[in-house]
């Protein structure tokens, strides 16, 4: 279910809270980038633009999708979606977060046009989504950016912010007292993982948490984050954490 900002879509008796990215964390590939490397005119040139930093995300977004062909439909872009499709384990790592009290959440730069259908075929409708929407009007596509932040847009420490900040996401459904853990593996999820108590990281953000001296959990599979969770857990170490919480509380100032 994408929510928007002002929402707080948890319940208020949760141990804490899991934030997942989604494109390449829960999913086996980028869908956002493949999709629109396959439909769009201009995506590559635009992306040599984006990564020399001559584009925003958002004017990226903006530029790919508006070459998007008028004829490329809610159903061709959820199938494929399908063709990529999420890794193993995504539901039963749910599943478990939910027994155990512990809310979850998905945090994404990408679009509700292929993670809703996905999150379907899976039965997991119910999740709090954070995230950029595509609209059909007059058979044309355009994109919508309910998360993007100014203050994101100057702060942010990816090369490349995000146009769905989800550093807000965060903090705004994240009561002050619940640990937050973070499941990511790019560069957009650098900005989010500065906030949370635990990070799993695999990737670029594996790689920025070593040089910044940040503590992750290192993870190849879903399995691996649940099995973390649950020695957590059995250790009774999840508890925020000081550093994190303090940055939180900034940003909750700042914003």
């Amino acid at each position: 279910m994408v929510e928007l900002p002002g929402s707080y879509p948890f319940a208020d008796d949760l141990r804490a809270v899991l934030f997942c990215d989604f494109d390449g964390t829960l999913t086996l590939a980028d869908i956002g980038t493949t999709l629109l490397r396959r439909y769009s005119s201009r995506a590559q040139e635009l992306e040599q633009r984006l990564q020399q930093c001559q584009l925003s995300v958002l004017e990226y977004y903006r530029q790919a999708i508006q070459e998007l062909p008028p004829e490329l439909t809610p159903e061709e872009i959820a199938a494929f979606a399908q063709t990529i499709g999420l890794r193993p384990y995504v539901r039963e790592l749910i599943a478990y977060c939910h027994h155990q009290g512990i809310g979850v959440a998905i945090v994404s730069d990408g679009f509700d046009a292929y993670i809703l259908p996905l999150l379907a075929a899976v039965e997991l409708t119910e999740l709090p989504i954070a995230c950029n929407r595509l609209k059909w009007s007059y058979s044309r596509l355009r994109a919508e950016f309910p998360w993007a932040y100014e203050s994101c847009q100057e702060t942010c420490p990816s090369p490349y912010p995000c146009a769905a900040c989800k550093r807000a996401a965060l903090l705004s459904w994240t009561p002050p007292e619940l640990p937050i853990l973070y499941v990511g593996d790019g560069l957009s999820d650098l900005c989010p993982a500065y906030y949370a108590d635990f990070v799993f990281a695999r990737g670029e953000l594996a790689k920025w948490c070593q040089q910044q001296g940040i503590g992750f959990f290192p993870y190849e599979s879903l399995f691996d984050v649940r099995r973390t969770i649950d020695s957590l857990l059995h250790h009774r170490r999840l508890s925020p954490r000081y550093l994190p919480r303090q940055r939180r509380y900034q940003g909750w100032v700042a914003e």
